[in-house]
């Protein structure tokens, strides 16, 4: 008989979160050491990554914290290396960097070439170098999970989201072209968190989208960490190509 919580351990497995600052990231970061993870947490304010695995440390949980810009690929390197150096291959990537949204009354034509580069760079191109970096190891030690975090622009449109919203609907094809290539081992899926906090209080510039939600509130960062789990762990392992809606209802129910 199957032991269903055990299957949701992460014992003996590095998990690298990147884009670890206050919200889903960190939070995220603590859950998977609290399921027996080695966790190295990355964001670029290094101090504030240290603070975050002093705290996983403090309750008891294996983790590091390293400042690191994942728009760059040197520096993606270097995290890799660090984080094998520190606790061997690894098994996990929760991909959760972006450069995201632009003010909600701003004109649509206003993006700049600029902003829709650095949404590129960061939204899609960072996570298929991480994948070409981590999916032969992850094939060779049998497992891999990788997950990339959307946004609800990537479905339905929210404007004036155009370069956030299109490289992250982008990021959605990329996922499922990898799980058509890096299985049966390695597996790639997507969150599609909606409007979240660390509090799970509503700010005043969401109030009219999170209205329209199936369940009418701001979302709190925690409320992803049951989809976060399952995806890492061997709860999920017949599971590929897929993606979890975390977001209230929004893409089923925005008008």
């Amino acid at each position: 008989m199957i032991d269903v919580l055990q299957n949701f351990r992460l014992d003996g497995k590095t998990a690298l979160v990147i884009g670890g600052g206050p919200g889903i990231g960190s939070s995220v970061a603590r859950a998977y050491a609290q399921v027996g993870a080695n966790v190295v947490v990355s964001a670029r304010s290094g101090e504030r990554m240290e603070a975050l695995a002093k705290s996983i440390r403090s309750d008891g949980g294996n983790a590091i914290g390293v400042g690191s810009d994942a728009s760059r690929k040197d520096d993606l390197e270097q995290l890799v290396d660090l984080a094998r150096k520190e606790y061997g291959p690894i098994h996990v990537l929760f991909f959760n960097a972006y450069v995201g949204p632009v003010p909600i009354d701003a004109d649509l034509f206003s993006t700049t070439d600029e902003h829709f580069e650095a949404c590129f760079n960061l939204n899609m191109l960072t996570p298929f170098r991480l994948a070409k970096m981590l999916v032969p190891e992850m094939k060779k030690q049998g497992y891999g999970s990788i997950i990339n975090l959307l946004t609800c622009a990537a479905f339905t449109p929210i404007a004036p989201q155009i370069a956030y919203g299109s490289t992250k609907s982008g990021l959605h094809m990329l996922t499922r072209y990898l799980a058509k290539v890096v299985g049966p081992d390695v597996r790639a899926n997507c969150i599609c968190p909606g409007s979240t906090s660390s509090d799970g209080i509503t700010r005043p510039a969401f109030a009219e989208h999170v209205a329209k939600n199936a369940i009418a509130r701001t979302g709190h960062a925690d409320e992803v960490i049951g989809a976060a789990v399952l995806l890492a762990s061997p709860a999920s392992s017949y599971t590929t190509g897929q993606v979890i809606f975390c977001e209230g209802g929004r893409v089923s129910t925005i008008a």
